[in-house]
């Protein structure tokens, strides 16, 4: 089954939020991205796509 066609439940959208904020927080605090990606278990895109934000609202890192 592809991606496009699993239906998301809302465990799954929850996980997805709570890892979005903890790379958030772990960003301003000025983690490296590499390690952000080791501790919340996500592809480093996910990491890169979350952090470019703090970049645009805090000056950079």
């Amino acid at each position: 089954m592809s991606k496009k066609n699993r239906k998301i439940s809302n465990t799954d959208k929850c996980i997805e939020v709570l890892q979005d904020l903890l790379i958030l927080e772990l960003g301003k605090e000025k983690i490296p991205q590499r390690e952000i990606r080791n501790i919340v278990g996500v592809d480093i895109h996910k990491v890169n796509r979350i952090i470019k934000y703090l970049k645009k609202e805090y000056g950079g890192r």
